[in-house]
């Protein structure tokens, strides 16, 4: 059952103050081999997490970081609800939605701001010079992909589409075309005629070739998208309820991780060699200074940034702030 908030709260605040802390954080309370399972996806989104099980930060905090990568945001989420993972990294469009239909999760942190795009085939021959929302009625009665129907990508994109004028039910045919290699040999092969797009789709797609305009960049919080989450940290209800000073752990491991991406100038080329986010080393550090941004400068989370991500809902409201944040987790 889940704990009310306030009593959650003071969990939090009796655990920071009995537990022996070292380094900042964290200490020898619980197990030194206590795993944390985690879902998400290999891209940019991942970066924090993985400087800090680089960087060992994880294990200063007497924990182990266990990863399972997936393609799918649905296929996260169904994990995450059902306990299958303890953390997992998703969008927050997609989340707020599960939230309304009864699902439970507990957002640590974002780990992700704006960094999506919107690119089209180049033998369309639309016009990328129009402004934004305009461009995007050059999407009527095309086949538009996003990784998965009713994730985060398709929310985003509806919302820009009906900004636009047009019936995101109607007026676009949508596919569903995966990450990774699936998403890029989708579009390669002209199985869609446009897609939400982020970095790991543009550079597989420049490496094999293919080229694509873009008509809207959405990186940044200087977008359309404004002051976004692309991702959060969510864990699950139990795993968070049950467990708040290995939660407290865990967020520590992490913000030191995106501290690490911030300060230590090798920390976000080695995230991304570990993610698969270029061929080699030396790519990696390249695209790491073309992609950053979103990963180092991160709209804080606060009530007003957590209302901000409800636009891009279906509905457009949000959760209740207090009752699904874990308080303390972003400054741990």
């Amino acid at each position: 059952m889940a704990i009310r908030p306030g009593v959650r709260r003071i969990a939090l605040l009796l655990a920071l103050s009995t537990m022996p802390w070292t380094a900042g954080c964290g200490g020898s309370a619980e197990s030194p081999t206590t795993v944390v399972s985690f879902a998400g996806v290999r891209d940019q989104g991942a970066s924090g997490y993985a400087a800090a099980e680089l960087k060992g930060l994880y294990a200063q905090q007497g924990l182990t970081f266990s990863p399972t990568w997936a393609t799918s945001g649905t296929v996260i989420l169904q994990g995450l609800v059902s306990g299958d993972f303890d953390v997992a990294n998703l969008g927050p469009a997609q989340l707020y939605g599960a939230i309304k239909n009864g699902a439970c999760a507990r957002v640590l942190r974002p780990t992700q701001g704006a960094a999506y795009s919107v690119i089209a085939q180049t033998g369309l021959h639309l016009d990328t010079t129009r402004p934004y929302p305009e461009v995007l009625t050059q999407l009527r009665g095309k086949a538009v992909g996003v990784a998965a129907r009713g994730a985060s990508q398709e929310l985003v994109l509806q919302s820009l589409l009906t900004n636009a004028g047009l019936d995101p039910d109607t007026d676009v045919r949508w596919v569903a075309i995966g990450a990774g290699a699936a998403a890029t040999s989708a579009f390669a092969s002209g199985q869609v005629d446009a897609s939400m797009s982020y970095p790991q789709l543009e550079v597989n797609l420049q490496a094999g070739g293919t080229a694509f305009d873009k008509l809207v960049d959405l990186a940044g919080p200087d977008t359309p998208l404004g002051k976004f989450w692309q991702s959060v940290a969510v864990a699950n209800c139990d795993w968070a309820d049950d467990h708040p000073a290995t939660v407290l752990k865990f967020c520590h491991a992490l913000n030191q991780g995106f501290k690490a991406l911030e300060q230590q100038p090798d920390a976000g080329p080695e995230a991304f060699a570990h993610l698969g986010v270029g061929a080699d080393p030396d790519q990696a550090r390249t695209l790491w200074d073309k992609y950053r941004t979103p990963v180092v400068d991160i709209p804080p989370l606060n009530e007003e940034n957590w209302q901000h991500q409800a636009a891009f809902t279906p509905d457009r409201t949000s959760p209740d702030f207090s009752e699904y944040v874990v308080d303390g987790c972003s400054t741990a």
